[in-house]
C-alpha cells in the first residue's frame, strides 16, 4: 500500500477540522470523517499518497486537475469545498460528506435489483454528462468511486485524480490512467482518451451492478488486459436483451461506434426504466420494449444492396462509386421558373469529346474536357436557374455519346459535342451545340491555340456556347480555374481529370496523382490542380483504406482553399473525407458551404443528403432529396435517388411512386425497373409477387444486370422456386461475386434443394466476402451479424459471440441483426436469449412469413416464450 497518513485519531486537528473517525482507505489515499470548526459542518478529508504529490511537476498537474474538477456543481458528482496542506506540507482535499456506502460496499452483497441498477447507471451518467459538457473527463470510473447516499442519490467522487496516480495496483501510468478492470482499450494501449473512455467505465459498472460480476474478470491483471481489448463481455442469458444491447453498445472496442456522449446512454437507459413493469423489476424477467431508441451510428457501406435473408434481401443498382445520384438543391419548378424568367429552362449535356486521330497521349486530356466544360457551363447561370447541365458522371454513366440517347435517357434539351486535336502544341477545339429533339446544330465554334493554352480555348469556348443560349457571361463566370494558371499545368490536370473518371482500372489512379503533383509542381499557384489533388487522393482511400490518403487528401483540399476560398469542389472533398471518417455533422457542413457557393453542385447536394441520413437526421435527408426533385421534376434520376431513400426508411409506397415517376420518363431504364422490384421483395407481401417479377423481367430484357438477377433469385427463393432462384443467383455471381449477401442467398438455395456441396462452397466464398469487408467497414452491422451467424453455423462459438455483440452494439435495434443473432444463439443452444432476440426482430418489423420459411429458427417459434407480437 502506498505510504500515506495513517496516524490521525479522534479529535486530533488539521488546521481548522477536527478528525471525527476514520472513514475509509485505498490505493488512492485515506479518508477521514471530520468537523469543519468554522463552518460547523461534517466534510471529508481526503490525504493523498505521498508520492503522488512529491514531485513537484506531478503536483502541480494535480493540483490543476483538482481545482478544475471542483468548478463541478452537479448533484450526481461529489463536491470538493477546497484543497489545503497541513502544516508539514501534507496536502488533502476537503469534500463533501454523505452518509451512505461506496458502490463497491453494496455489490458485495451481490448483484442488484434491475430497477436499482438501471437508476443507479441513470444518475451516473447524468453526473458524467455535466463534466464532459465542461470537457472533464474522470478516467477512473468504478464502484468505489461512487457513493450512494441513504436517500439513493448517487455522488461520483475522485474526479481528477485519475490521471495523477502512479499506483501501478490499481492503476496505471501518468498517460495510462485508470482501474484494470474498467479501463478502456484505448486506455490499456496508453492512447489519448476522452468522455467515451468514461462511457466504457460506465457500460462496465452497469453490467457489475446488473450480474454481480465484471464482465472483463479474469485470474491476472494482464489476462483481464487481454479479455478487454480482444475477448466479448460475459453476461449471463438472463439478462434482458434491452439492457444487453446499451451495455454492448458502450462497450464496444472501438471508440468510434461506442456511445459518442452520456446523453445518448442516458437517453436509452430512461426509455428502458420506462417499460419495466413491475412484475419485471421484481422477477428480472425480460420485456421487449416498443420503442427503444436506436442510438447507432450507420456506417456508409460501398457495395450493392443491404438485406440479407430470403424475402428481407434486396438489391439496388447504384452508382460506380455507391452513391446515390442527386443533384441541386430547392427552386420553383420549371413551369414556375418560365414565368419569373420568361424562357424555359434549358438542360444541357456535355457529351463526350471526340480525340481526333486516336492520339494516345491525347485520350485522357478529351476526358478531362468533358468534365471542365460540364462544370464552366454549370457557373454561367447559378443565380438565373434557367439552365440545367447534367452533371458528367451522369452521362458518362449512362454511356450517353449521342443527342437522341441524351434526351431520352436524361431529358436533355441541349446536348454539346467536340473534338480536339494536336499537332505539336498547336491545340484545335471545336465545339457544336445541338437541339436534341429535331438534330439541327445550332452553332458551332472552332477554336485553335498555338501555344497549347486549353485553360484559355475553353474561356472562349464557353463563352461561345453561352451566347449560342443566349447568356451574357462575365468574367467572374468564367472564374473556373482558381486564377491563372500556367498552360502545361492545366493540360496535366485534363489528363487527371480523364484517369480519375475510370479511377477503377488498374494504374489510372496513380496516373492521374502523377499528372496532379506535377501540375502544382509546375505551377505552384493552381488552386483547382491542390482541389483534384485532394480529390484523388480521397479515391484512393475509397480502393486503399489508409489513413495517410485521408491526410494527403486533407491537405491538398486545405492548401487550394488557401488559394481560393470559394472552390465548391474542395469543400465536397472535405464533406467526404469527413463522411469517410464517421463525422457526418461535418461532412455536412463541408457540403453546405459548397452549396452555398453552387446552389446546384451534383456532389455537394448529394453529399449533404446521404450525411444527414446517416447521422439519423432523416427529416433533413428527405428534404435534400426533395429538393432535387423539386429542382429538375422532368429528369428520372432525382426520382431515382428519392425512392432510394423512402426505401431504406421502409416507407415504400412512396418508394414505389417515385420509381413509377422515374419509369414515365424513362421507360427504357433497366436501373429503374430493377429498383422497382427491389421494393415489392422488400414488402414481403405475397399479392405484390407478380409485379416485382414483371418488373425484373423488363429490366433483364432491357439490360441484363447483376442487380436484376440477384433480386429475381431473391424472388424464386421467396416464393420457394428454389431451381430457378439458384439459377439466377449463379448469372448475378458470374457478373459480381463481391457481396456476401449473394452468396447468403446462393447458399440457402442450394440447401433448400439439399445440395449440400453446393451450399458449403457458397458459404466458404461468402466467409472470405464477408472477412474482407469486415476489415473495411468493421462499423457495418448487419455483415457483423452475419459473420457471427456464419461462426455459429462453423461451431465457432467465441467468433459468433464477438462479431454477434458487434454487430448489436453497432445496431442493437435493427431487425436483421437481430434475427440474425436469434438464429446464432439458437444454434448455439443458448435457447432463452435467442427468443428474446426473436421477439424483438418481430417486435421491429421482420416479416413472420420468412420465419417460417427458415427451418433454422423452428425451435425457436415453437418455444412458449415467443410472441408474434
Amino acid at each position: 500500500m502506498p505510504n500515506v497518513v495513517t496516524t490521525l485519531a479522534a479529535g486530533d486537528r488539521v488546521g481548522d477540522y477536527q478528525i471525527l473517525a476514520l472513514a475509509g482507505s485505498g490505493g488512492m489515499g485515506v479518508v477521514y470523517r471530520a468537523l469543519d470548526l468554522k463552518l460547523q459542518r461534517t466534510v471529508a478529508l481526503k490525504f493523498l499518497p505521498d508520492e503522488l504529490v512529491s514531485n513537484e511537476s506531478q503536483k502541480a498537474q494535480f493540483l490543476r486537475e483538482a481545482r478544475t474538477a471542483s468548478s463541478l456543481d452537479h448533484p450526481n458528482i461529489g463536491v470538493i469545498h477546497g484543497i489545503e496542506e497541513t502544516a508539514d506540507g501534507r496536502t488533502f482535499i476537503v469534500m463533501a460528506y454523505y452518509e451512505g456506502e461506496t458502490l463497491a460496499r453494496k455489490l458485495m452483497a451481490g448483484p442488484l435489483p434491475l430497477e436499482h441498477t438501471v437508476d443507479i447507471g441513470i444518475q451516473m451518467a447524468r453526473g458524467l454528462a455535466e463534466a464532459h459538457s465542461r470537457a472533464i473527463v474522470h478516467r477512473d470510473i468504478k464502484p468505489s468511486n461512487v457513493i450512494v447516499t441513504q436517500q439513493n442519490v448517487v455522488k461520483i467522487v475522485d474526479f481528477g485524480l485519475a490521471r495523477a496516480t502512479t499506483n501501478s495496483m490499481s492503476t496505471q501510468t501518468m498517460s495510462t490512467s485508470g482501474t484494470i478492470g474498467y479501463m478502456s482499450p484505448e486506455q490499456t494501449m496508453g492512447k489519448p482518451v476522452d468522455q467515451r473512455t468514461d462511457i466504457w467505465a460506465l457500460g462496465i459498472v452497469i453490467a457489475e451492478m446488473a450480474t454481480g460480476r465484471n464482465p472483463f474478470q479474469r485470474e491476472s491483471a494482464p489476462a483481464a488486459i487481454v479479455a478487454i481489448l480482444n475477448e466479448a463481455p460475459q453476461l449471463p442469458d438472463e439478462l434482458p436483451i434491452e439492457l444487453r444491447g446499451i451495455i454492448y453498445h458502450a462497450l464496444s472496442k472501438d471508440a468510434a461506434t461506442r456511445y459518442a456522449s452520456c446523453g445518448e446512454i442516458l437517453a436509452d437507459l430512461e426509455t428502458f426504466r420506462s417499460h419495466l413493469d413491475p412484475v419485471a423489476q421484481t422477477t428480472r424477467a425480460t420485456r421487449t420494449s416498443a420503442s427503444l431508441r436506436a442510438s447507432i451510428e450507420r456506417a456508409s457501406v460501398q457495395m450493392l444492396g443491404h438485406e440479407a435473408r430470403p424475402g428481407r434481401k434486396k438489391l439496388w443498382l447504384i452508382s460506380a462509386a455507391a452513391v446515390i445520384v442527386a443533384v441541386g438543391v430547392l427552386a420553383a419548378i420549371p413551369s414556375v421558373r418560365n414565368l419569373i424568367f420568361g424562357r424555359p429552362q434549358q438542360h444541357v449535356a456535355v457529351l463526350p469529346f471526340e480525340n481526333v486521330g486516336n492520339d494516345a497521349s491525347n485520350e485522357a486530356v478529351s476526358q478531362g474536357l468533358m468534365d471542365t466544360l460540364t462544370s464552366r457551363l454549370s457557373n454561367l447561370d447559378v443565380g438565373q436557374q434557367s439552365l440545367w447541365v447534367v452533371p458528367a458522371s451522369e452521362v458518362r454513366r449512362q454511356k450517353i455519346s449521342d443527342p437522341t440517347a441524351a434526351r431520352r435517357e436524361l431529358g436533355a434539351t441541349l446536348a454539346v459535342k467536340g473534338s480536339i486535336s494536336r499537332d505539336g502544341k498547336d491545340v484545335h477545339l471545336t465545339v457544336n451545340l445541338i437541339d436534341t429533339k429535331n438534330l439541327r446544330q445550332i452553332g458551332s465554334a472552332t477554336l485553335e491555340d498555338r501555344a497549347g493554352d486549353l485553360a484559355s480555348l475553353q474561356d472562349e469556348a464557353v463563352a461561345r456556347l453561352a451566347r449560342l443560349m443566349h447568356i451574357n457571361v462575365t468574367a467572374a463566370m468564367l472564374h473556373d480555374t482558381g486564377g491563372s494558371v500556367v498552360p502545361a499545368a492545366y493540360e496535366d490536370y485534363l489528363s487527371a481529370l480523364g484517369y480519375m473518371q475510370r479511377y477503377d482500372k488498374p494504374g489510372n489512379l496513380d496516373s492521374a496523382l502523377g499528372a496532379l503533383n506535377k501540375a502544382v509542381s509546375t505551377d505552384p499557384q493552381f488552386a483547382l490542380g491542390y482541389a483534384a489533388l485532394g480529390q484523388a487522393y480521397q479515391l484512393k482511400y475509397v480502393v486503399d483504406p489508409n489513413p495517410k490518403w485521408i491526410d494527403e487528401a486533407s491537405a491538398n483540399c486545405k492548401r487550394a482553399l488557401e488559394l481560393d476560398a470559394h472552390l465548391p469542389a474542395a469543400y465536397v472533398t472535405l464533406g467526404r473525407i469527413h463522411d469517410d471518417s464517421g463525422k457526418y455533422d461535418l461532412a455536412a457542413q463541408e457540403f453546405q458551404h459548397a452549396l452555398d457557393l453552387n446552389p446546384r453542385d451534383a456532389d455537394a447536394l448529394n453529399g449533404i443528403g446521404q450525411s444527414y441520413e446517416k447521422a439519423n437526421r432523416l427529416k433533413e435527408a428527405e428534404a435534400a432529396f426533395q429538393r432535387a426533385v423539386a429542382l429538375r421534376n422532368d429528369s428520372w434520376d432525382g426520382y431515382n435517388a428519392l425512392g432510394l431513400f423512402y426505401d431504406r426508411q421502409g416507407k415504400y409506397a412512396q418508394a414505389i411512386e417515385q420509381f413509377k415517376r422515374a419509369s414515365e420518363l424513362t421507360p427504357d431504364n433497366a436501373q429503374v425497373y430493377s429498383n422497382l422490384a427491389a421494393v415489392y421483395i422488400d414488402m414481403s407481401d405475397p399479392k405484390v409477387i407478380p409485379q416485382a417479377e414483371a418488373a425484373l423481367m423488363k429490366s433483364i430484357q432491357l439490360i441484363p444486370s447483376y442487380p436484376a438477377y440477384a433480386n429475381l433469385g431473391i424472388l424464386y427463393s421467396q416464393e420457394k422456386r428454389y431451381q430457378e432462384s439458384a439459377a439466377a443467383t449463379e448469372k448475378a455471381l458470374q457478373l459480381n461475386d463481391k457481396n456476401y449477401r449473394v452468396w447468403e442467398n446462393l447458399a440457402v438455395a442450394y440447401e433448400r434443394l439439399n445440395q449440400q456441396d453446393k451450399a458449403a462452397n457458397a458459404r466458404e466464398h461468402e466467409l472470405a466476402v464477408l472477412e474482407a469487408g469486415a476489415k473495411v467497414e468493421p462499423k457495418d452491422a448487419v455483415l457483423q451479424s452475419f459473420l457471427g451467424l456464419l461462426y455459429s453455423k462453423k461451431g465457432m462459438h467465441d467468433e459468433a459471440d464477438r462479431h454477434l455483440q458487434t454487430a448489436l452494439a453497432l445496431a442493437a435495434e435493427d431487425q436483421d441483426v437481430l434475427e440474425n443473432a436469434a438464429e446464432a444463439y439458437g444454434r448455439m443452444g443458448r435457447q432463452r436469449v435467442a427468443v428474446q432476440y426473436l421477439n424483438k426482430a418481430v417486435a421491429r418489423g421482420y416479416p413472420m412469413e420468412d420465419l417460417r420459411t427458415n427451418p433454422a429458427v423452428a425451435s425457436l417459434l415453437a418455444d412458449p416464450s415467443f410472441r408474434t407480437k
